[in-house]
């Protein structure tokens, strides 16, 4: 029987409600859910921000590993119009994620053409099917599941919420090969132009991007292998699109040819040879990865709760069973280009997580959703076509209230595990930075001229960089030392407990007139930062050997010794203080030396040394500000082999880049060093 075309109002009318369905799933609660906002999104927000207050345009961001610029320059356009709210940030990603859906349902159309309507039709309908489907009913029935499936998709649906650039790498693909397609059934140049201005444009989105070019050469290689005179039919449109594709990468293939550790740089750090935590069998590695990246499908996703429920495959059971109907139809149809293009994309497309670290990795092969999309909706069709083979009605309609039953099952399954399952989750609090956005409001509504210490984030951490533009905070490593006031302005600490719990005894040990006023908790109800104000009234220090030396701009007040007779193989832990006397525009080292008799393996007195920055490098001397008292800890540890007998300590402050030291002035001082006495070492 006959199949006639759905009429176009219908087809147009199916389209907008599953665009619809795909707006609704990504704006719904987009303010609140995901909550907080992560580094990577922070860090969008603070670029974008600075490109709305002149900062030079980019064709690629060094910072934070090397990112590429679309994601930034669309961030940068959302918070020109609509403000500096976090939710912005992400707003870029929904509407990436929702054009892609209407742009899946035009693929799907055009790999399925009527013949009638295209000249020459490149893209054919499968050999003896005209018969049962004519025209382009089966593209129109292939493009509306392709799109409802992206729609319904928990995948493409939690990458479309967050305010990364993944997500552009599904959109500038799944443009890329509609337009192709077109070309191809038309022959008409701008919709080659257009394919050629996606795959240039896939470079600028995200590493994954740069997959699509080579699944474009591949499918267009594969098509001229299978299909006669395909290169002569269509080898003028396939060389505008590569030339438009290669006027529009470039830029960016120009600055990665002269700016090659930066193309690298990430890469490098997560691929299965080289990365931080890299096999030393990188084809072991990558035997592991494949049942992996093939269990994510159907039993076990990505673990990482930013980026999905963990766990969760990326198939729900309705559609995991469409997709593997599917994937046998394209096998046995695997000759022709349409049953091909969405075998060779998954297989492209999943290669990112495959030869990195942590597989799967939902975010590096979020380019593989559009072909899985397909892929599930050829099952549908296959289904559906094999229902009417049957030749009775009753069955068509059973076949069809099961689909539609089957995708209401995965729509709301999709909705159910994301709003209520992963959403309520108390994971995000930690995966989104959660506390650290509760940290920026409490420190929103403390007075302008409060002084804020934070211990132990970094205060330019992109989270808090962002929400606390224009806010005056100072932080250090309370785990290293602490900073201490040098006048009784009202000082506030903040200080996140569970990473830092050396702070607070310390505060309380030289600010004993100030409390904690303010404990924030995370979903576990653990705290998760203290508020430590000190109202009025100076530091109580009291070094164990009190001195009293100016070097330059630095006084050195005096150090705490654990032990006056350690033995060998121990460490010695020494707490040095100072004071400064005023700014300092250099950035300067601390030395402390264990010396004692003559060591060959230094060519020299020196047995043990910890230099350092202040505080590991978290409150460097270009930030002392006039007054504060820093303590700071060190840890010289003593070599078993030292001999038994007296040593000295000496310490004092140079500049790595010239190792020209302060001079010091005043007793126990000498030239260059303080000696602060000498101690015992024990067998």
């Amino acid at each position: 029987m006959r199949k006639r075309n759905l009429p176009l109002r219908w087809e147009v009318g199916a389209v907008l409600l599953i665009t619809l369905i795909a707006a609704a799933l990504r704006f719904y609660r987009l303010p609140d859910l995901p909550p907080g906002l992560h580094f990577d999104e922070g860090f969008k927000g603070i670029t974008a921000r600075g490109l709305l207050e002149g900062a030079p345009p980019q064709i690629f961001f060094e910072s934070d590993m090397g990112e590429e610029p679309i994601a930034h320059y669309l961030v940068a356009a959302a918070i020109g119009l609509l403000g500096q709210k976090p939710w912005i940030i992400r707003l870029p990603s929904a509407l990436a994620g929702v054009l892609t859906v209407p742009l899946a349902w035009w693929l799907g159309r055009e790999l399925f053409p009527n013949p009638r309507s295209h000249r020459g039709g490149a893209i054919q309908p499968e050999q003896g099917e005209e018969p049962k489907s004519p025209g382009g009913f089966q593209g129109q029935i292939v493009g509306l599941g392709t799109a409802l499936v992206l729609a319904i998709l928990y995948w493409h649906l939690s990458f479309s919420r967050i305010g990364m650039e993944p997500i552009l790498v599904p959109l500038f693909a799944t443009l890329a090969f509609a337009a192709l397609a077109r070309g191809l059934n038309t022959d008409r140049w701008p919709a080659f132009a257009l394919a050629g201005l996606a795959l240039g444009g896939s470079l600028y989105t995200y590493k994954a991007g740069y997959f699509v070019p080579i699944l474009a050469t591949l499918i267009v290689a594969y098509a001229a292998v299978v299909e006669r005179r395909f290169l002569h039919r269509h080898g003028r449109g396939l060389l505008l699109m590569a030339l438009v594709a290669l006027i529009v990468a470039a830029p960016i293939g120009l600055y990665f040819v002269t700016h090659p550790s930066s193309f690298l740089q990430r890469p490098a750090s997560v691929a299965l040879v080289g990365g931080e935590s890299a096999s030393e069998s990188p084809w072991q590695a990558l035997g592991d990865n494949i049942p992996r990246v093939l269990r994510m499908f159907f039993l076990r996703g990505d673990t990482n709760p930013r980026s999905n429920l963990p766990g969760r495959p990326a198939l729900d059971p309705f559609l995991a069973l469409l997709f593997l109907v599917g994937l046998g139809r394209a096998l046995i149809g695997f000759r022709r280009p349409t049953s091909a293009l969405p075998l060779i994309w998954l297989g492209v497309m999943t290669l990112p997580t495959l030869v990195t670290e942590h597989a799967p990795h939902f975010g590096r092969a979020i380019g593989a959703t559009p072909a899985l999309a397909l892929l599930c909706a050829l099952g549908g069709w296959a289904v559906w076509q094999s229902a009417t083979r049957l030749g009775r009605q009753w069955v068509w309609g059973v076949v069809a209230l099961l689909l539609g039953a089957g995708l209401v099952f995965s729509g709301v399954s999709t909705a159910r595990a994301y709003f209520l399952t992963w959403g309520r989750s108390n994971d995000l609090f930690y995966a989104f930075d959660v506390g650290l956005v509760d940290m920026a409001h409490y420190i929103k509504g403390l007075s302008s001229q409060e002084r804020l210490y934070l211990s132990p984030v970094h205060s330019d951490h992109p989270t808090l960089l962002f929400l606390l533009s224009g806010t005056n905070t100072k932080s250090l490593d309370g785990r290293e030392g602490m900073v201490l006031p040098g006048d009784d302005r009202a000082t506030t600490y903040l200080i996140i407990t569970h990473e830092d719990e050396t702070s607070l005894p310390l505060l309380r040990r030289y600010l004993p007139q100030g409390d904690v006023v303010f404990k924030s908790r995370d979903r576990n109800g653990e705290t998760y930062f203290v508020v430590y104000r000190v109202p009025k009234g100076g530091p109580v220090v009291n070094p164990e050997h009190p001195f009293s030396i100016d070097l330059g701009k630095v006084r050195f007040l005096g150090f705490d010794l654990s032990t006056d007779s350690p033995h060998r193989g121990e460490t010695l832990d020494l707490t040095l203080y100072w004071q400064a006397l005023g700014e300092m525009k250099e950035s300067y080292s601390v030395f402390t030396h264990l010396l004692g008799p003559y060591n060959e393996a230094t060519g020299g007195p020196l047995w043990g040394q910890d230099d350092s920055l202040p505080l590991r490098g978290s409150y460097p001397t270009t930030r002392w500000e006039k007054g504060e008292i820093v303590v700071d800890l060190y840890h010289i540890p003593i070599p078993p082999q030292a001999p038994a007998g007296e040593y000295e300590i000496e310490v004092g402050i140079y500049l790595l880049s010239t190792l020209e030291r302060l001079p010091v002035l005043g007793p126990g001082g000498e030239s260059d060093r303080i000696l602060l006495g000498r101690i015992l070492v024990e067998e």
